[in-house]
């Protein structure tokens, strides 16, 4: 499907003229997505495959928006709603960009992820005063705007990322950060009850990375966030669902049973679960091509086939959609010594489906169907 340029401009209308209900707000039109996307044959077990946004590409190559056009059911802005790209100085909040990005979904009829609300690493410097001296006040604003913005629009907000950090010494595992200096662990529950005042209908969930593997740090990880769940459900914080980041590489190998037990876990508490960055580092897999590309499937293949095994699994993006945008390609730490482009995600970067694209399709097709559990659990 070619985006027009009246499609853009008619979502952004539709932005600009009020609130809509979650459920209009991602079928404004038909769903924009072929026949054998992702998505379609995510949709069919009740599932929605979406992905990153960079916005970009999406302003400047009309290929990239045809191809999230084609394959996506839900998109995520990847930085645009962030508080250090939204709020970058003292003054007007800067909407533009997550704009863009809502308004491209509203015309495609996609669902839209909101991404992310209280992030350690993502605090512009001239915040930092603030928040030292007013950390309860300066949340309430700046969730109460962001999320207050697109009420009614997004089904779910990444309420908290990556706040698990049992290396801290904390009894409480929190990682050490300015929300946490400046409020102790209650700005996590405070988080959660802000979003839920400025957008009831969006599910609040807790974003974090480095739960899906097997390692011996990776164990007091996945403890911790059992242990923090339970209170909050227990406290009766608004909590949904959580998001596991699905960052996989090759240095650590993939348990499925303990995985599998893992999301059990978190299902019997009575939250869904999503797959919110997925890519494979390929790192440490051979330059050899094929080599490369089997490997890579095969690890997405088996992590998806637990994860999607689960019922409580409702939407899985990955983190961008074409390898000429993966962040794997610019992080010094992760980037391939021998500088070839990173085989992360399911476009190549000629936008041309790639063998882990044909993995993905496969898992979805293969996965059990649970629609019916999972239609409740994105209700709420």
């Amino acid at each position: 499907m070619r985006l027009t340029r009246r499609a853009i401009l008619g979502g952004a209308l539709a932005l600009a003229t009020g609130p809509a209900s979650a459920e209009q707000g991602s079928s404004a039109v038909g769903g924009s997505w072929a026949a054998d996307s992702l998505n379609a044959a995510a949709a069919k077990k009740g599932i929605a495959y979406g992905s990153a946004v960079n916005i970009t590409p999406l302003r400047q190559n009309p290929a990239y928006g045809e191809v999230l056009a084609r394959e996506c059911g839900v998109l995520v802005p990847e930085n645009a709603m962030k508080l250090a790209y939204a709020w970058r100085a003292p003054g007007p909040i800067d909407f533009s960009f997550a704009d863009e990005t809502a308004a491209f979904a509203r015309a495609n009829g996609q669902r839209l992820r909101g991404h992310t609300l209280v992030w350690h690493e993502g605090v512009p410097a001239w915040a930092l005063p603030r928040i030292e001296r007013d950390a309860e006040g300066f949340l309430r604003e700046w969730i109460g705007a962001m999320a207050g913005r697109y009420r009614g629009r997004i089904e779910a907000w990444d309420v908290v990322n990556e706040i698990c950090g049992p290396d801290s010494g904390r009894a409480d595992g929190l990682k050490a950060t300015p929300w946490l200096a400046a409020l102790g662990p209650r700005f996590v529950d405070l988080a959660f009850a802000l979003q839920h005042e400025a957008d009831p209908a969006a599910a609040g969930a807790w974003n974090e990375n480095d739960l899906e593997l097997d390692a011996d740090w990776i164990a007091p990880r996945r403890a911790m966030v059992l242990r923090t769940l339970e209170g909050m459900v227990r406290r009766g914080v608004p909590i949904r669902r959580l998001g596991l980041q699905g960052h996989l590489y090759a240095k650590h190998p993939l348990n499925q049973g303990s995985l599998r037990r893992f999301l059990k876990a978190v299902a019997d508490l009575g939250l869904a679960l999503e797959v919110t960055e997925l890519d494979v580092n390929d790192r440490d897999f051979p330059a050899d091509l094929t080599a490369r590309d089997r490997a890579v499937s095969d690890l997405a293949r088996r992590f998806l086939d637990v994860v999607l095994d689960e019922p409580a699994t409702l939407n899985v993006l990955t983190w961008d959609i074409t390898n000429a945008n993966t962040w794997l390609n610019t992080n010094p730490q992760r980037r391939r010594a021998d500088g070839l482009i990173q085989r992360a995600l399911p476009l190549d970067e000629t936008m041309a489906r790639t063998p882990l694209w044909t993995a993905m399709h496969k898992a979805f097709s293969d996965a059990p169907d649970h629609k019916a559990t999972r239609d409740r659990l994105r209700r709420g």
